[in-house]
C-alpha cells in the first residue's frame, strides 16, 4: 500500500514540475534611457486601445509600478503608455517527396502518352539519389508577442525612456506570459538594457 502511495506522490510531483517547466517563458528585454527619470514623481498609465487585454495589462503595470514604489495618479507628471502586438511565425517545408510526377501531355488531345518524370536529384524536395531528410513542416521563425512601453514628461512632452519586451508564443495567446512580461519592463524603467533575457512564468 505504501508503495502505491509513494508512486502516486512521485507522479504528482512530476506533473507539477513538468507543468512549471512548460509555463516557463524566455522574455527578451531592450530599453533606452534618454533622460533621467525625476525622482518622487507619480505616474499615470495610459492606453490607446481599451481592449480587455490592454485593460488587464494596464492593471498589471499599475500593480508593478506600486511594488516599485511609484504612486499612481491621473494627473501625474509622468505618463507611461504601452502598446502590444503579435507577429505570426513563418513556416517552410512540408509536402510529399515526389520521386515520380505524372502530368498531361502538352497538346491535351488525349492521343499522346502522359508526361512522366522521375526526380533523380532535387535540392528542394529530394530525389531518388538524395531523399529529403525531413518530410515534415519546419518552423523558421516562431510567433512572437511584444509589449512596447514609454515614459513621457507631461510638462514638456519629452520622452524620457522606452523599453520593449518580446516573448515567443504558441498558437494561442497566453495571458500568463503577457503578464510576466510587465515585471521586467517596470523593473528597468530609467535604465538602458540590451538583449537581456528573463524567465517569466
Amino acid at each position: 500500500m505504501r508503495v502505491f502511495k509513494w508512486f502516486g506522490c512521485l507522479a504528482l510531483v512530476t506533473l507539477i514540475l513538468s507543468s512549471a517547466v512548460a509555463h516557463a517563458q524566455q522574455i527578451m528585454l531592450n530599453a533606452v534611457s534618454y533622460e533621467p527619470i525625476p525622482s518622487g514623481q507619480s505616474v499615470m498609465v495610459e492606453i490607446f486601445d481599451d481592449s480587455d487585454d490592454n485593460k488587464r495589462l494596464k492593471k498589471q503595470f499599475e500593480d508593478q509600478l506600486k511594488s516599485q514604489g511609484y504612486t499612481i495618479a491621473d494627473d501625474a507628471r509622468l505618463i507611461l503608455s504601452f502598446e502590444t502586438r503579435d507577429t505570426s511565425g513563418t513556416w517552410t517545408g512540408g509536402g510529399p517527396n515526389r520521386l515520380v510526377e505524372i502530368g498531361n501531355a502538352g497538346n491535351h488531345t488525349g492521343t499522346d502518352a502522359p508526361d512522366v518524370r522521375v526526380n533523380i536529384f532535387d535540392n528542394q524536395r529530394g530525389g531518388l539519389l538524395n531523399p529529403k531528410p525531413n518530410k515534415g513542416v519546419t518552423q523558421v521563425a516562431p510567433s512572437q508577442y511584444r509589449i512596447d512601453a514609454s515614459i513621457e514628461d507631461r510638462t514638456n512632452g519629452k520622452r524620457l525612456w522606452q523599453g520593449w519586451g518580446i516573448a515567443n508564443i504558441g498558437s494561442a495567446d497566453d495571458p500568463a506570459i503577457q503578464n510576466a512580461m510587465v515585471r521586467p519592463i517596470v523593473e528597468h524603467i530609467g535604465q538602458t538594457v540590451r538583449d537581456q533575457t528573463f524567465t517569466g512564468r
